[in-house]
C-alpha cells in the first residue's frame, strides 16, 4: 500500500483483494447514480475473481432499483478496514431474482481509489433479536465454566459480550478462551470459536461486564456461518430503518 493519502489500484487481481475484503468485513456499500444527489445503502453478496464481477444486495428504494435495472451509470463508497473505497462507471450487467429479493452482477471497476479515512462497522444485535452465547475456559487457575451472556454485537472478526456479573478474575488483553458458543437461532446452528479476549469494561453499579473478543484460528465453514448471520443482521437493521 502507497503511504500517499490517495492510492490507485488498477490491477485487477488487487481489485478482487479489496472487494473480497469488503464483502468478508460486510461492510456497508455506498451508491450513488450519476447526476442523482441521493445515497442508497447496499452490501456486497459476493465476488468471483476469474469472471471479475461482484453482485450487490437489492436497493429497497424503488427508484433507485429501477435505476439499477435501467443500467444507469453509478459510483461506489466504502470502508476497508478503516480506510475508505471509492469508485465509479459502474453499470449492472444482469439482475438475478432471488428469494430473499434482487441481486445485481456488475462487472468490477477499471480502477478503485484507497484513501486515508478511519471508520469502522460492526452489526448490532437488536434485542429481539436474542442469541444465546457462552464462554468456556480450561486455562483458568479457576476455570470459567459455561458462563451465558449476551450478544451485543459481530463483525466478520470478533463480537462484543455483556455479562450479567462482574467476571473474576477480570478478563485480562488477549487472555484466550478455547470456546466461545453462539447460537445462531436463526440458522438452527451453533457455532464454537477459538478467542481472544480485548478491553474489557467492568459496571460496578450495575454488576455487569462487557467485553470485546477477537476470533482466532476460525475455519471455512465457521466464518461463512458468521458472515451470514452479519448480513441477516444488516438486512434486519435496514428493514428497521426502513420502517421508521
Amino acid at each position: 500500500m502507497s503511504h500517499d493519502a490517495e492510492h490507485i489500484i488498477n490491477r485487477p487481481a488487487e481489485v478482487a483483494s479489496v472487494l473480497n475484503a469488503l464483502q468478508r468485513q460486510r461492510s456497508p456499500i455506498t451508491i450513488r447514480f450519476k447526476g442523482v444527489e441521493h445515497n442508497y445503502r447496499s452490501l456486497l453478496l459476493a465476488v468471483d475473481r476469474k469472471a471479475q464481477l461482484f453482485y450487490l444486495d437489492e436497493l429497497n428504494d424503488p427508484t433507485a432499483h429501477k435505476r439499477m435495472v435501467a443500467k444507469e451509470v453509478f459510483s461506489v463508497r466504502a470502508v476497508d478496514q478503516g480506510i475508505s473505497v471509492f469508485f465509479t462507471k459502474c453499470q449492472v450487467v444482469k439482475m438475478l431474482d432471488e428469494t430473499e429479493g434482487a441481486v445485481y452482477r456488475v462487472a468490477f471497476p477499471n480502477e478503485l481509489i484507497h484513501n486515508q479515512k478511519r471508520d469502522a462497522f460492526r452489526a448490532v444485535v437488536m434485542l429481539g433479536n436474542h442469541v444465546p452465547v457462552s464462554l468456556l475456559s480450561f486455562t483458568r487457575q479457576e476455570p470459567l465454566q459455561p458462563l451465558p451472556a449476551r450478544l451485543v454485537d459481530i463483525s466478520s472478526t470478533g463480537c462484543k459480550l455483556e455479562f450479567e456479573s462482574l467476571i473474576e478474575p477480570p478478563f485480562k488483553n488477549f487472555e484466550v478462551f478455547e470456546h466461545l458458543t453462539i447460537n445462531l437461532k436463526a440458522f438452527e446452528k451453533k457455532i464454537t470459536l477459538k478467542v481472544e479476549a480485548r478491553h474489557a469494561t467492568y459496571d460496578e453499579k450495575k454488576k455487569r461486564t462487557t467485553c470485546g473478543f477477537r476470533f482466532m484460528e476460525t475455519d471455512v465453514r465457521a466464518q461463512a456461518e458468521i458472515d451470514r448471520f452479519v448480513i441477516f443482521l444488516q438486512r434486519e437493521a435496514r428493514r428497521v430503518d426502513l420502517g421508521n
